[in-house]
C-alpha cells in the first residue's frame, strides 16, 4: 500500500483510463453513455456506465482515491455531507427489519446531523437514543462553563446527557432492543472530544448493533482511520478538508465491507438523486492531491498555537479560558485532560492531531475589575462576538478545513435567541487554523483579545 502523499498526489490520476495519458484526471461531463452493437454498455474500472446520475469516470476516479486512502472496500461520493448522512440514515436504519431497532446518536456534536437524525427518526417512528460521548471530560455548566471530570451518574445539564454510549447500549439490550445504527462523531464539534473506537466498536458488538458510523470529517484519513479500528462506515464532509479550497460542496462515505446495507446505500443515492457532478469530483480531486501537506501543516500550527495561546489568556486572565485541542496536554493538573490525551493518542497513532480548537471564556471580567459584578452570559457573549471580528488574519465565517483560517462564535450559529439550553456555551468561539504563517495568526489572536477587552470593559463603565 502506498504511502498517503504519494497515494494522494499520484491516484487521482490513472493514464490508462485515458486515450489522451493525461496526467491530470479527466474531466468526463457527459451525462449518458452509448452502447455498441450488441446493445453492450461501457465500463469503467469496475462499474458499467450508463447514466451519470449512479456513475461518472470522474467520480469514480475521486471515489478510488478516498478508497484507498481510507483503506477501505468501497467509496461513494455525494453532493453534500448531509446526503451521505440521509444515506447512511437510509442504508443502515431504514435498511431494518427489526422493529425494536432504535438509532443512536452522541448527545452533542455537530447540531446539523443531530437535528437530521432526530428529525428523520420521529417521521418515521424510529426512537433516537442519546448517549454523552464516552470521554473523560466535558463542558457540563451553562453559565460557568466549567471543563470537569466526566461522572455518567451525576445530574448533567444541556452538555451532560448522563450516559455512556455502553451504557445506554447495554439498558436498551436488557429492554429487548438494538441499535440499528449508532452514529459517532470523532472529534464531536466545537468540544473536539475524541472517542476511543475500539472501544465503541466492542460495546456495539457486544450488544448487537447494527451498523457504527463515524463521521472523520475533522480528523481526515491523514489522522486516522476509523476502520482499523472495525467501524462499519466513515463518513465526510469533504466541503472540508478534502477539498481543502472552499469551492465544492460534497460528501463520502467509505465503507469496511460491500455488504447489503452498502448495497442500500448506493441505491439511496441512485433512486435519491444525491449524486456529485463530474466538475466537482474534478475539484474534490484537486485538492486531495495536497491533503497531507495541508493537514500536517494545519495541524502542527493548531497545536503551537493551542499551547502558545494558553499560555498568554494564563498571563492575561488566569482561570478565566481554556483551550480545547485534542493533542494538547499542559495542564497535568488535570487527570481527566490526560486521561483523554491518552485516548487521542491511539486513535491518532500519527501525531497528527487536526487543525481545529476551540476557546472557552468564562466571565472573568469580576475578578479583573470590582465594578462588574454577578455572572453575566450576556457579557461573555458580546465579548466572544467582538474578539472574533477583530481578530487580524482571521476571518469570521462558518466552514472549516480550508486554506484560510476561520473564527466563529457557536453559540450565536446554534442557539435560538433565549434558548433555555444552548447546545454550546455561550464563550465558545471555534477555530479552524488555515494555512497562514502561524506567528501571524497568533498575533492576530491577541489582537482580537485585546479589542474585546477594551470594548467590552469601556462599555460596561460608560454605562
Amino acid at each position: 500500500m502506498l504511502d498517503h502523499g504519494t497515494l494522494l498526489v499520484r491516484g487521482a490520476a490513472d493514464a490508462a483510463d485515458d486515450p489522451t495519458r493525461s496526467v491530470i484526471q479527466p474531466i468526463y461531463p457527459s451525462t449518458t453513455y452509448a452502447r455498441d452493437d450488441a446493445h453492450e454498455l461501457p465500463r469503467f474500472r469496475d462499474r458499467t456506465l450508463c447514466y451519470a446520475r449512479p456513475d461518472n469516470p470522474s467520480v469514480r476516479a475521486c471515489e478510488r482515491t478516498l478508497r484507498d486512502l481510507e483503506r477501505g472496500s468501497d467509496c461513494a461520493l455525494f453532493s453534500s455531507g448531509m446526503a451521505a448522512v440521509n444515506a447512511v440514515l437510509e442504508g443502515a436504519v431504514r435498511g431494518t427489519s427489526d422493529a425494536s431497532s432504535f438509532a443512536c446518536s452522541p448527545s452533542r456534536g455537530y447540531f446539523a446531523v443531530r437535528a437530521r437524525i432526530r428529525e428523520w427518526c420521529a417521521a418515521r417512528g424510529v426512537e433516537v437514543v442519546e448517549y454523552d460521548p464516552d470521554v473523560p471530560y466535558v463542558i457540563c455548566d451553562v453559565d460557568g462553563h466549567t471543563l470537569a471530570r466526566r461522572d455518567e451518574d451525576a445530574k448533567g445539564t444541556a452538555h451532560h446527557a448522563g450516559r455512556s454510549l455502553k451504557r445506554a447500549l447495554e439498558e436498551e439490550a436488557a429492554r429487548g432492543r438494538k441499535a440499528a445504527l449508532v452514529w459517532v462523531e470523532s472529534p464531536a464539534n466545537p468540544t473536539w472530544d475524541v472517542m476511543d473506537l475500539e472501544q465503541v466498536v466492542a460495546v456495539a458488538r457486544a450488544c448487537d448493533a447494527g451498523c457504527v458510523c463515524v463521521d472523520s470529517t475533522v480528523l481526515t484519513p491523514i489522522c486516522t482511520k476509523p476502520l482499523s479500528f472495525g467501524v462499519d462506515v466513515v463518513m465526510h464532509s469533504a466541503t472540508k478538508y478534502l477539498n481543502g479550497h472552499g469551492d465544492v460542496v460534497a460528501g463520502a462515505l467509505v465503507t469496511r465491507e460491500c455488504d447489503d446495507r452498502w448495497q442500500r446505500i448506493l441505491h439511496e443515492r441512485k433512486l435519491g438523486g444525491a449524486t456529485m457532478g463530474s466538475m466537482d469530483a474534478y475539484l474534490l480531486s484537486r485538492g486531495m492531491r495536497t491533503l497531507e501537506l495541508r493537514v500536517r501543516r494545519q495541524s502542527e500550527s493548531a497545536m503551537w498555537i493551542a499551547h502558545e495561546f494558553e499560555q498568554y489568556l494564563r498571563s492575561r486572565i488566569p482561570h478565566g479560558a481554556i483551550v480545547l485541542y485534542p493533542g494538547l496536554q499542559t495542564d497535568t493538573t488535570v487527570e481527566s485532560k490526560n486521561a483523554h490525551y491518552d485516548i487521542v493518542n491511539r486513535m491518532c497513532p500519527n501525531g497528527v492531531y487536526g487543525g481545529m480548537l476551540s476557546l472557552v471564556f468564562f466571565d472573568f471580567l469580576p475578578h479583573l475589575y470590582p465594578e462588574h459584578t454577578g455572572s453575566n452570559l450576556s457579557r461573555v457573549v458580546k465579548f466572544c462576538k467582538t474578539m472574533a471580528v477583530s481578530c487580524d488574519y482571521w476571518t469570521c465565517a462558518t466552514s472549516l478545513g480550508g486554506f484560510e483560517s476561520l473564527i466563529e462564535h457557536r453559540y450565536s450559529v446554534e442557539c435560538a435567541p433565549g434558548e433555555k439550553e444552548p447546545h454550546v456555551p455561550g464563550g465558545l468561539l471555534r477555530l479552524s487554523v488555515g494555512l497562514e504563517t502561524k506567528e501571524d495568526l497568533l498575533a492576530g489572536l491577541k489582537r482580537g483579545f485585546d479589542i474585546a477587552l477594551m470594548d467590552v470593559v469601556g462599555a460596561s463603565v460608560a454605562t
